[in-house]
């Protein structure tokens, strides 16, 4: 779970105005946006600290066109907690539970990752006997859409952190997380 809260920051709808912002700080949150636009919000934590912010009028009313949580809430998360950390220290990085597998895949495909899979690569973690087990190959193609499963490609969302940025991924390959995988 916390794998998936941290990819809103460091892949998802957070990323513009929290990871992208400069707060590298371990975090994972959640955006949220009414189906009217009439309500934004963040709820964003870190080990020890746990902040929301939520933005809306007393008298519902549309914010803005398009309003979005992780473009108008996320920016006053990001603020507030740079503020924070700037006066004590940075919290650890949670531990994996021992009981989880890692394994590195390629998120357009879902198969366990290959130089032959391409440049893209992402950790993701499984319940032992769920993790994949065949490879990726350069005729390997994205499983076929299937209703209400999100594809892997998904335009619009920028790139991750720089290579390197998070532990698990191969020398030169950029690090992407499971908000791209296909599962």
């Amino acid at each position: 779970m916390v794998s998936m809260m941290k990819d809103v920051i460091q892949r998802g709808t957070a990323y513009g105005s929290v990871w992208d912002a400069g707060f590298h700080i371990p975090a994972g949150g959640k955006t949220g946006t009414t189906n009217d636009g009439t309500n934004v919000w963040f709820i964003g934590y870190t080990a020890d600290l746990v902040a929301g912010v939520w933005m809306g009028f007393d008298h519902p009313q549309t914010i803005k066109s398009n309003a979005q949580g992780g473009l108008l809430a996320a920016p006053a998360w990001t603020s507030f907690m740079t503020d924070v950390y700037r006066r004590k220290p940075t919290p650890p990085d949670w531990p994996k539970p021992y009981d989880i597998t890692t394994r590195i895949i390629d998120p357009h495909t879902g198969l366990l990752w290959t130089p032959a899979c391409g440049d893209t690569a992402t950790t993701e973690y499984y319940i032992p006997g769920t993790e994949p087990v065949n490879e990726c190959s350069p005729y390997s193609v994205p499983p076929v859409a299937q209703p209400g499963v999100v594809p892997a490609a998904r335009p619009g969302i920028p790139p991750g952190p720089p290579a390197g940025a998070r532990p698990g991924a191969p020398p030169g390959i950029r690090a992407a997380t499971g908000a791209d995988a296909v599962h």
